[in-house]
């Protein structure tokens, strides 16, 4: 468990340098040139598991994305890596989330300003304490970019369903949101 978590934090703060770096350059100009959107977000929502009580869960600060964007286009891929700390049903569970979501930008700001809708599908590693496994997790919402300096404040809305995981954790329906800061490069 311990090298599990050693290794997440060592590749969350790989994904993270480079924004951290950019932030001390001369900031792209806002008409274009950005090709890159690195952000970091933390998030709330009401989980539910199948055949359990459902409770709140907080996203911790490790949720760490990466926006590939191509000048003119409305999409935009956006590889997010997530690490979970939850206390729902009576037990404490900790798990990373690799996984990939497409943007389409629903404003003449593009990428930088304005709504987008988003959806997306990833691995999900989970620990629960005794266990240990694998699951998959779909998810969609609607999110708004608002501009400020050379980054934008972003909000999103969605709704995220994991699959069940054998001895594990039951399958999984979490209705939230998150919150979090883009940087561009």
């Amino acid at each position: 468990m311990r090298k599990l978590f050693s290794g997440i934090t060592f590749v969350a703060l790989c994904v993270s340098v480079p924004a951290l770096a950019q932030a001390q350059r001369r900031a792209a100009s806002m008409s274009g040139g950005a090709k890159h959107e690195f952000g970091v977000d933390v998030g709330v929502g009401y989980a539910k598991f199948s055949g359990a009580s459902g409770g709140i869960v907080i996203g911790t600060p490790l949720d760490v994305r990466v926006g590939l964007v191509k000048a003119g286009k409305k999409m935009m891929w956006e590889p997010r890596f997530t690490l979970g700390l939850s206390s729902v049903g009576g037990g404490t569970v900790y798990d990373f989330e690799p996984g990939v979501n497409a943007l389409f930008a629903n404003s003449p700001g593009g990428h930088r300003n304005g709504m987008y809708y988003t959806g997306g599908a990833g691995l999900v590693f989970v620990d629960n304490g005794p266990n240990s496994g694998t699951g998959f997790a779909f998810n969609g919402g609607i999110g708004w970019r608002k501009p400020y300096g050379s980054g934008a404040w972003r909000y999103e809305l969605g709704v995220k369903y994991t699959t069940k995981m054998t001895n594990i954790q039951p399958s999984e329906l979490e209705i939230g949101g998150r919150i979090g800061i883009s940087l561009w490069h």
